[in-house]
């Protein structure tokens, strides 16, 4: 086996790893604040929920809302986390409540007390939130098949991104090209570039659009591991 071919199994498992740690890229919508050692909405987090609310419905994303609930750094960590989870599913609720369809709402978890927005060991506002925003499909993938799209995902929002995909996709390939390193990113960007531009040039109401989208999504996210974004 060869130096390049050892080097793209290496990113292919780290790819794998990757998945299976859940990571995400994510588009931030906005924080939800909370009073100390409470998960009742205020007035002000109420005003906070409708602005994010108004994002939703007028963004007309295809991608799921992700909710993540926090606290300061008082109290243990099993109270915090529990704590946390009650601020997230508050703000779904409200998120609901303001129209946004349940259909749209995703993830709901707590990070408790682990993700401080400021170190102080006492009661912080800015600690005690949840944060919103746009789950960017995953952060790595085993297959294809794997990508959370649906035929409600296709349209406008969809095929923007698409192309965004498909122009970094060629930039990082011709990058690469340029430089002369063909190893194992080079091999990602030019998969991306070829499946996001026959994405792009399906119709939308082609059942192929769809799988061609999911592939390009896939070879995308290998391509940012493989380069180290």
């Amino acid at each position: 086996m060869d130096f390049e071919t050892m080097r793209f199994l290496a990113v292919v498992s780290s790819v794998i790893f990757l998945f299976s740690a859940g990571v995400t890229w994510s588009q931030a919508l906005g924080e939800v604040n909370f009073s100390f050692d409470s998960s009742v909405l205020s007035g002000e987090a109420l005003e906070q929920v409708q602005s994010i609310a108004l994002q939703l419905k007028s963004s007309g994303s295809y991608k799921q809302t992700v909710l993540i609930g926090h606290t300061d750094a008082v109290g243990g960590a099993g109270y915090n986390q529990s704590l946390g989870l009650r601020r997230a599913e508050a703000v779904r609720n409200a998120l609901i409540a303001a129209g946004v369809p349940a259909s749209r709402i995703g993830t709901v978890a707590s990070r408790g007390k682990n993700e401080l927005l400021v170190s102080v060991a006492g009661p912080e506002l800015r600690n005690r939130r949840v944060s919103v925003s746009l789950d960017d499909i995953m952060g790595a993938c085993r297959s294809w098949r794997d990508v959370g799209l649906t035929t409600e995902s296709v349209g406008g929002a969809l095929q923007q991104d698409l192309a965004t995909r498909l122009q970094e996709a060629t930039q990082t390939y011709s990058r690469l090209s340029g430089s002369g390193r063909n190893g194992s990113a080079y091999q990602m960007a030019g998969a991306a570039r070829e499946d996001c531009d026959v994405a792009v040039g399906y119709r939308a109401d082609t059942v192929r659009k769809l799988e061609y989208a999911k592939r390009c999504f896939c070879n995308y996210a290998r391509m940012k591991v493989a380069v180290g974004d």
